[in-house]
């Protein structure tokens, strides 16, 4: 069933279309800020003068040190302002009922007060908007520095009077790239007619007599644990 009481948007004024759309959840924080920026420019903002507001907290100041002369002064002083906006007030709506709105503010657009406010509200639109457009909706996940890639580990190898330095690299990495580190220990690398390269032998016997493969990891592994290769010591630089 339909609620007669909705009415379409075409049908709506556009200050109720504005309500309307105030209140939706669909539209995003920035978007209401530049609406109300409008409206306070023009509708929102008090009709009384600076000067009224200003002789409104002189008088408070005056009552409430119990200064009865000035807070009488002030008083006078505020009700002639006061009756000449009024006057001003009464002359402008004589003026609003012979001329259109459109006619109004055109007559004003030299008007170097009437300047400032319509580029105020134009710079802030400018810039709210311009925030509404390039901030995402929603939360924003907080990038986090790239931590910096830790140097790779090195191990100096020490057989004897003979020590060579090996590096544990990332990735595979022919035999060759630590041939004297292998020849150390007493391996030797070969390449086959298609560059294939191989270490000999392929294994070797760790102290409980099993046999681990002959890859680099392995024989640092043992190494540090001291299950193979008496006599050789290793330390990590």
């Amino acid at each position: 069933m339909t609620d007669s009481n909705i009415q379409p948007e075409e049908t709506l004024s556009f200050k109720e279309q504005y309500e309307n759309a105030i209140d939706k959840s669909d539209h995003v924080p920035q978007s209401k800020i530049i609406g109300e920026f409008v409206l306070d420019a023009f509708i929102n903002s008090s009709g009384e003068s600076q000067k009224i507001r200003e002789l409104r907290e002189q008088i408070k100041t005056a009552i409430g040190n119990a200064d009865d002369d000035a807070a009488h002064e002030l008083m006078v002083e505020l009700k002639t302002i006061k009756d000449a906006e009024q006057e001003n007030a009464a002359a402008l709506a004589e003026i609003s009922s012979k001329f259109s709105i459109s006619q109004i503010l055109s007559s004003f657009r030299q008007d170097p007060a009437f300047q400032e406010v319509v580029y105020g509200l134009a710079f802030k639109v400018l810039t709210h908007s311009h925030q509404a457009l390039t901030t995402p909706v929603g939360k924003t996940k907080t990038t986090r520095p790239k931590a910096e890639p830790k140097p790779p580990v090195t191990h100096t190898i020490t057989k004897g009077d003979e020590s060579v330095v090996v590096t544990m690299t990332r990735g595979p990495q022919k035999p060759s790239a630590d041939k004297p580190f292998y020849e150390l220990l007493g391996f030797s690398v070969h390449a086959d007619e298609a560059g294939k390269e191989t270490i000999e032998p392929a294994t070797f016997l760790l102290n409980d007599g099993t046999e681990s493969n002959a890859n680099k990891r392995e024989i640092i592994a043992a190494l540090n644990n001291r299950t193979a290769f008496e006599g050789v010591t290793i330390t990590t630089n």
